[in-house]
C-alpha cells in the first residue's frame, strides 16, 4: 500500500488518540463499571501505559477491530482518503454534520451518509480514527460484538456515552441493529440490555435473562439473535475482507442496504403481545 501520511504524522495522531483513550476508558468504566465483569475492570482500572493500546497499521480493511490487548485502527483508510480527496467537493463544508443532541441514539444514517459526510467535511485521516475510536474502545472494555445483536448493542452504549460527554463518534455504524436494540432496551429495560452488553458468551446471556426476566425473554434473545445473525452474515460480513478501496467502500454500502430484520420485529411484536 502507498503511505500517505508520513510516520512523524501518524505518531502525532497515536499520541493524540492516546490522550483520547485514556479519557474514553475511564469515562467508560466510571458509567458501566458495574456491567463489566471483576477482571476485566481491574485490569482497566489499573492501566499505566495506554500507548501500546492503539495500533496503527496495515491490515487490509478501513474498519477498526478490538480484542482484550489493543485497538486496531486501519493504516489502510490513508490511501481511501488519498482518493476520496480527489473528488469534487471534498472539503466543502468543514462544520458539516451527521447529528446533534436530539437525534445522535435513533437516526437513519447510513455507511453512506458517512461517507457524503466525510467528503463535504474534508475529513482528515486522525478525524476519521476518531470517529472509530469509541465504539473499539467499549468492545476494548469487554462489551461484546461476536454477531449482528451484540454489535448493535455496543453501538448503542457508545452513542449514549458519546451523548452524555460530548466525545465523538461516527453516529452512522450499524443503524439497523441500533433500532433493534433500542426497542428491545424499551421491552427489557435499560440494565439488561447494559449487563448482556458486557456478557460475551450467549449461553451465559441466556442464563442471566431467565434467571432474571424469565425465560420468555430469555428465548426472545435466543431467536432474534439468531435471526440477525444469519441475516447479517449472509448478506454482509461474510464479504467484508472485500470492503477496501473505493469500490469496496461501494460494496459495503450495497450489502448492508438488503438486510432485513423484518422476522425480528415480528417476534418482538408477539413477545408483546403475549406479555400483555
Amino acid at each position: 500500500m502507498i503511505k500517505i501520511t508520513t510516520k512523524d504524522e501518524l505518531d502525532k495522531i497515536h499520541r493524540n488518540l492516546t490522550i483520547t483513550l485514556e479519557k474514553y476508558i475511564k469515562t467508560i468504566i466510571s458509567t458501566y463499571g458495574s456491567f463489566i465483569s471483576n477482571e476485566r475492570f481491574e485490569y482497566l482500572s489499573n492501566i499505566k501505559d495506554y500507548s501500546n493500546i492503539i495500533q496503527i497499521f496495515d491490515y487490509s480493511s478501513i474498519n477498526g477491530y478490538a480484542n482484550n490487548k489493543y485497538i486496531a485502527l486501519p493504516l489502510s483508510a490513508d490511501k481511501a482518503f488519498d482518493e476520496l480527496k480527489k473528488i469534487t467537493g471534498y472539503g466543502t463544508d468543514e462544520n458539516h454534520k451527521v447529528y446533534d443532541s436530539t437525534n445522535l441514539i435513533i437516526n437513519d444514517n447510513t455507511f453512506m451518509t458517512y461517507i457524503n459526510h466525510v467528503i463535504k467535511k474534508g475529513m482528515t485521516l486522525e478525524e476519521y480514527f476518531e470517529d472509530l475510536l469509541l465504539h473499539e474502545t467499549m468492545h476494548f472494555c469487554g462489551s461484546g460484538g461476536n454477531n449482528a445483536l451484540k454489535e448493535g448493542i455496543n453501538e448503542l452504549l457508545t452513542r449514549k456515552i458519546a451523548l452524555e460527554n460530548n466525545f465523538k463518534t461516527s453516529g452512522c455504524g450499524y443503524p439497523k441493529e441500533v433500532k433493534i436494540v433500542y426497542t428491545l432496551q424499551e421491552i427489557l429495560g435499560e440494565d439488561i440490555i447494559n449487563q448482556i452488553a458486557f456478557i460475551n458468551n450467549e449461553l451465559d446471556i441466556l442464563n442471566y435473562l431467565e434467571d432474571t426476566i424469565g425465560k420468555e425473554a430469555s428465548d426472545l434473545y435466543l431467536d432474534i439473535s439468531s435471526i440477525m445473525n444469519n441475516e447479517f452474515q449472509k448478506k454482509y460480513y461474510k464479504k467484508m475482507n472485500t470492503y477496501n478501496g473505493l469500490e469496496g467502500i461501494k460494496k459495503k454500502i450495497e450489502n448492508y442496504q438488503t438486510i432485513d430484520y423484518t422476522k425480528a420485529y415480528e417476534l418482538i411484536e408477539e413477545y408483546n403481545k403475549n406479555m400483555k
